[in-house]
């Protein structure tokens, strides 16, 4: 993990909390779910295994100091990983997720460091990931459960 997180303008990122669970786990399934039902399902139980398993990883993302979402990052060897990142609805579409992904890339930048993260098809991040400067390197392929559907 980075020890100090960049931050900008209006939001800063704070530690988590154990009592962010119950915000954190509702914000998480209603973002997530939209992007990853088409491809793979939504099974309640397998989804909540996986963000039990590690939200306790992200750093909780405040604007003006109200909770606004979530971001979690790991540098290893040459490389800054976002594995995470979601803001609540009521804080979308206003240049944040911008200027935290313009603060990651000016932090890579500053220490010789590559970005990468990955994003499913059916979320439209990739727009902002492509104005931020991202490109597509390689495709992941998923043959779903009992065949083609």
């Amino acid at each position: 993990m980075i020890d100090d997180y960049p931050t900008h303008g209006r939001y800063t990122t704070r530690d988590l909390v154990g009592e962010d669970v119950h915000w954190m786990w509702p914000a998480m399934r209603d973002t997530f779910r939209p992007y990853v039902e088409p491809l793979f399902g939504w099974d309640e139980k397998i989804a909540r295994y996986f963000f039990d398993k590690s939200w306790r990883k992200r750093r909780v993302v405040q604007v003006d100091g109200v909770d606004a979402g979530w971001l979690e990052l790991a540098v290893e060897s040459r490389w800054v990983f976002i594995n995470d990142i979601g803001l609540l609805t009521e804080f979308r579409n206003q240049g944040i997720g911008g200027q935290i992904l313009a603060d990651i890339n000016a932090y890579a930048d500053a220490n010789d460091l590559y970005v990468e993260l990955e994003v499913l098809l059916t979320n439209p991040a990739q727009r902002l990931y492509e104005r931020m400067g991202f490109h597509a390197t390689n495709i992941k392929m998923h043959r779903p459960l009992g065949g083609s559907k």
